[in-house]
């Protein structure tokens, strides 16, 4: 095993730095296009709250073994009371991006530890976000060690992921599924189709020329949404625009978009990398929800992805919605992590933010139990729809 002190470590805190690192940066493993240098750096220039990178590579004898990727943002720190923000401090936040941490070995990990460490100690950063991480896993234990207890941030409650592992054929997946769920989906499959016949059609955008189409419609849809009340969802924005160029230049991205006529009425925006498909975002036009327009376009990204000999897993993505439960065939608990930097400030936010999550987290808990979250949150979304 290597110590740490035999590795070298180089951090890349501006966009030279970050091309000076890039041969590197190329040969590490990243997981998802968030960390891929060309994703990376198109966010970093063009997300208006970003200060620069926070990058890092670990190599041994000259061999890149690990990699971090993240950005320090100027940012406000939001905590929810169900759908509401309820506090909202500016910080500067060390967003480690989705996949963005690698590494050959367990022992690589350290040095990266020591520096985003290094990093809260300093000036620059009040807090540091991790993606999620598997509970129990190398990754959530060596950076969920980070700090002291007042530095954790606690009652991060755990979620479920979802992911399928994709059968040669879509007929397979729909015979792996239960009875009543396949009934379903024919039921209201050809409710569908036989409301409104050959004015339905599905189309599946992998073209970079077709970028101007595919952010005008799912951003057409997405309006109709209640994502897009409560300030969430996809958007047209110059960085949207920007990323979805980039991914559809490298096939990192691909989009599924469900027509009446000529108006588009449901969409999937999905990230291809290495051997999986993440649904990233979706929506619907709530007028055409009775029809469930979204499990129907879904049912093609499945469809899609079957046929797709280099995709083996589709990711569902975080959260246990009803549908993820119905289509996934393995799952495994996970959560973020977010750390605060030992200043009076920075723990005083920590503080406040524990004093609201407590309560929530205990409400969560009691719906939980009593089997009325769905019945609860559906209360909230109706009431955003008025």
């Amino acid at each position: 095993m290597t110590t740490e002190s035999a590795y070298q470590v180089e951090l890349a805190r501006t966009l030279e730095e970050l091309e000076r690192l890039r041969p590197a940066w190329d040969e590490l493993p990243w997981q998802r296009e968030e960390a891929a240098y060309e994703y990376f750096v198109t966010r970093l220039r063009t997300r208006p709250d970003v200060i620069g990178p926070f990058a890092l590579v670990v190599r041994d004898g000259g061999r890149p073994v690990a990699g971090l990727a993240g950005r320090i943002e100027s940012r406000r720190l939001q905590t929810f009371l169900g759908y509401r923000a309820v506090y909202s401090p500016l910080v500067r936040l060390l967003q480690v991006v989705d996949g963005g941490i690698v590494y050959a070995e367990p022992a690589a990990l350290r040095p990266l530890a020591r520096i985003v460490d290094e990093g809260l100690r300093g000036d620059d950063v009040d807090v540091v976000a991790f993606p999620p991480f598997e509970l129990g896993s190398e990754l959530f234990t060596t950076f969920g060690s980070l700090g002291d207890a007042f530095a954790r941030q606690p009652l991060i409650a755990p979620w479920t992921r979802r992911a399928l592992d994709l059968p040669a054929a879509f007929d397979a997946f729909l015979a792996s599924l239960g009875h009543r769920t396949r009934k379903n989906l024919r039921r209201d499959g050809r409710n569908l189709e036989s409301s409104f016949g050959e004015r339905l059609r599905v189309e599946i955008v992998r073209d970079p020329g077709d970028v101007e189409r595919l952010i005008r419609d799912a951003d057409q849809v997405a309006r109709a949404t209640y994502q897009r009340r409560l300030g969430a969802g996809f958007a047209d924005t110059p960085e949207q625009r920007a990323l979805a160029l980039v991914g559809l230049e490298h096939g990192w991205l691909r989009g599924y978009l469900l027509y009446l006529d000529t108006t588009p009425i449901a969409y999937w925006l999905c990230s291809v990398y290495g051997d999986t498909m993440l649904l990233k975002t979706g929506g619907f036009d709530e007028a055409y929800a009775e029809y469930r327009v979204g499990i129907y376009l879904l049912m093609r990204v499945i469809e899609d992805a079957c046929v797709d000999a280099a995709l083996r897993v589709l990711d569902f993505g975080p959260g246990d919605s009803t549908y993820k439960q119905q289509f996934s065939n393995r799952s495994r608990q996970e959560r973020n992590l977010v750390i605060f930097a030992p200043t009076f400030r920075a723990r005083r936010i920590n503080a406040t933010r524990t004093a609201i999550l407590g309560p929530a987290r205990l409400a969560r808990g009691a719906l939980d139990a009593a089997r009325l979250t769905d019945r609860v949150r559906a209360g909230w979304r109706g009431r955003r729809r008025r």
